[in-house]
């Protein structure tokens, strides 16, 4: 969303969305269990992992059509098991070690219509930055459909690991339908909330609060279905107000407001 100055409507829906949940992927290599798939199922406890520490390791991604884009936000992981090179003093004093060598993060990004003829986004191929959180923007839009993040180096020699390779921007098709939800109290300060195949969403958000026109609380679930889904976050003998709403890469469709029983 877009905050300009100190003023801004916290209700107001935001100007681009999320185009790359559960969209095709491919890689140059992968390691066991750390599919390309990992990087776009918005999950931070996922994540994809090349084979090899190798330089020019690659993640691509395919939108599926040509879109509208603002925004590509690319999370790097930190894997347990990367057989990290770690510095000879940390491994050797015995106690704790702070490095203060410079550990770049350094990749290239590019973009494609048709997957053949590539142009490039953004260029670290000569950053001097760890960023592992890196937002590259674009407020005009670039119409893409591929996007191919090559990755030249990772702090201590590590295999790379993203655990998120976001696009955001504007799609072109239809809003999904409204979700028909369901949501009951167990226990006091707990409740379910069950969310049928709703055709077009990606995801829901679960919002609740004391009144009906309050409900400042949420819960995020990806999907386009949630059989049972258990929060737990209630103020015992606290009357509630629920509403589910579904979205996809196109918009937001608002549920009906409930009280919850």
């Amino acid at each position: 969303m877009n905050v300009e100055g100190l003023a801004a409507d916290p209700w107001k829906d935001p100007e681009w969305y999320l185009l790359s949940y559960g969209k095709k992927t491919a890689a140059s290599s992968c390691a066991p269990g750390r599919e390309s798939s990992c990087a776009v199922d918005e999950n931070a406890q996922t994540w994809w992992k090349a084979g090899s520490a190798g330089e020019g390791q690659w993640l691509s991604l395919d939108l599926g059509e040509v879109m509208d884009v603002r925004a590509i936000q690319i999370n790097f992981a930190d894997d347990t098991e990367n057989g990290i090179a770690w510095p000879e003093q940390a491994q050797n004093s015995g106690e704790r070690y702070i490095d203060l060598t410079l550990q770049a993060t350094r990749w290239l990004l590019e973009a494609s219509v048709d997957g053949e003829a590539w142009t490039v986004v953004e260029d670290k191929r000569n950053a001097e930055t760890d960023l592992s959180h890196d937002l590259v923007v674009r407020e005009n839009g670039l119409k893409i459909r591929r996007l191919r993040l090559t990755i030249f180096q990772v702090p201590y020699g590590a295999a790379p690991c993203v655990s998120g390779l976001r696009v955001f921007g504007r799609g072109s098709g239809e809003k999904p339908q409204a979700p028909k939800a369901a949501a009951k109290r167990v226990g006091p300060m707990n409740f379910t909330v069950s969310i049928p195949q709703t055709p077009g969403a990606a995801g829901f958000n679960v919002l609740w609060g004391h009144r009906a026109d309050k409900l400042y609380h949420s819960y995020l679930l990806m999907g386009s279905s949630v059989s049972e889904k258990n929060i737990g976050a209630l103020v015992e003998d606290q009357e509630y107000y629920f509403r589910v709403d579904s979205f996809n890469e196109n918009g937001i469709t608002e549920g009906m407001v409930e009280k919850l029983s």
